[in-house]
């Protein structure tokens, strides 16, 4: 068998296999390019949903710095409190006491 005629054989097995690849991408191109389901519609999408997100960080971020200062205001109200139920000799039922803070590493 010559060289040319195994080149001709090679480029028809490859285009052959080659070939439904072809068809496919080409549909997926052109779902792809689609204004209504493509990627211009998906990048919309997560525009418009963007903000809303952002909006969301900004509370919870508020929440927790809310928490914290929350919780640091009735730490301090506690041990103030505990210095007077001491010295007035209060016991102070188990299920009214603070847990303690979980440790941060």
């Amino acid at each position: 068998m010559d060289e040319d005629k195994l080149k001709t054989i090679v480029e028809e097995v490859v285009n052959k296999a080659v070939e439904p690849i072809k068809q496919t991408l080409d549909g997926v191109t052109a779902r792809l390019d689609d204004p209504d389901t493509g990627l211009v519609a998906i990048n919309r999408r997560l525009d418009s949903n963007t903000g809303a997100v952002i909006e969301l960080e900004k509370t919870v971020t508020g929440y927790a710095d809310m928490y914290k200062i929350n919780d640091s205001n009735i730490r301090r109200m506690e041990k103030r409190l505990e210095t007077v139920e001491e010295d007035s000799g209060i016991d102070v039922p188990r299920e009214l006491l603070l847990e303690p803070l979980p440790e941060t590493a």
